[in-house]
């Protein structure tokens, strides 16, 4: 529906603002749910996006400090 919207009112033009970050494994696939829904490709980028849904969170917070402490530098 926000897809139909931007090409009817603002010439395909849309801001994508997603609130959230609670959840750092949970956090990417609403990214993935939200691109998937206004990008409009023939076949979903995932066929089963919870199949790729990290168990262990240690994975997803290690990335996240390596980009903290990249940043920092």
């Amino acid at each position: 529906m926000v897809r139909e919207l931007a090409d009817a009112y603002t010439g395909g033009r849309m801001l994508i603002v997603q609130e959230g970050g609670y959840n750092i494994s949970y956090s990417p696939y609403c990214v993935h749910a939200a691109l998937d829904g206004v990008l409009r490709l023939p076949q979903p980028l995932l066929l089963d996006p919870v199949a790729y849904y990290p168990e262990d969170l240690s994975i997803s917070a290690a990335r996240i400090a390596e980009i903290r402490n990249s940043l920092a530098s």
